[in-house]
């Protein structure tokens, strides 16, 4: 991604001066989606950064990145168990789409 633009982007979340956590977008391609879309594949806050709407600034940086890139689609994956990020995501309006992911992994 930081050789590549047209991979998607990695941006660091900054607060005072200090990195305060980052993320990661994917661009991806998919016939559902009509073409290329956004996955936001990482976005992480640490712990002492946690509670000051940081990662609610950076899912709208992400969301401003995708529309500046012409995408209509924006997906992410967030563990069942992390009640806090669901949230964070569900106020912002994401929705569950009932599919299951599956993943095979090509290498050893």
């Amino acid at each position: 991604m930081i050789a590549d633009p047209n991979a998607g982007r990695l941006r660091l979340i900054v607060r005072d001066g200090e990195i305060a956590g980052y993320f990661v977008l994917g661009f991806c391609f998919s016939l559902e989606f009509g073409g290329r879309f956004g996955l936001l594949d990482e976005l992480f806050v640490l712990p002492t950064h946690r509670g000051g709407g940081l990662a609610k600034r950076a899912l709208a940086e992400v969301e401003a990145l995708c529309r500046a890139e012409g995408l209509d689609a924006l997906r992410l994956e967030v563990n069942d168990d992390n009640a806090h990020a669901r949230g964070i995501y569900e106020r912002a309006g994401y929705i569950v789409h009932p599919r299951r992911l599956m993943t095979l992994w090509l290498r050893d």
